[in-house]
């Protein structure tokens, strides 16, 4: 079981190592777009939510970063990685493997093993909006600076603009 405090702490260290420019909001719990967009209004903050998911994509979990809105090109993906079958992770293998519920995946800070794929359309943000994996926390980032923190990763990056329809 991995533990979303240690997860989190990893998070905020790979944005300071990285000298990313970012602020930490503290809201109410929001797992949920609706949510989300009521402690935006709430709190002030702003920016492109990043859509950020846990796939298991053949006998693999990968993670996928897009812009929120973007639809999703499953066989996009079954194709570039060359599996039969790609679904959403369960709350079960996302609890187990990242530390996080439902609408609190995070983007980095999990171990590497996990292949990353990202949107580029991410960098070209002005803000970006996404968890830290705690459910009562948001990071606000500069788009620009994510590629610093991707580059920085002992996970394989790829960037990937065909995952979307």
């Amino acid at each position: 079981m991995v533990d979303p405090n240690i997860v989190y702490e990893k998070l905020i260290n790979l944005l300071d190592n990285n000298h990313v420019e970012y602020k930490l909001f503290t809201h109410r719990e929001a797992l949920t777009w609706e949510d989300l967009a009521a402690v935006q209004k709430e709190t002030g903050f702003f920016g492109t939510e990043m859509k950020c998911m846990v796939l298991k994509a053949g006998d693999e979990l990968i993670v996928y970063m897009t812009l929120q809105g973007k639809r999703v090109n499953f066989d996009a993906i079954k194709g570039v990685l060359g599996v039969n079958k790609v679904r959403l992770s369960t709350p079960e293998e996302l609890s187990e493997h990242f530390g996080a519920k439902p609408g609190c995946a995070y983007p980095f800070g999990f171990d590497a093993q996990y292949k990353i794929f990202v949107d580029p359309e991410i960098y070209k943000q002005e803000w970006m909006l996404f968890s830290p994996v705690v459910p009562t926390k948001t990071v606000q980032a500069k788009g620009a600076d994510l590629k610093k923190v991707f580059d920085s990763l002992e996970n394989k990056v790829q960037e990937v603009t065909n995952f979307n329809q």
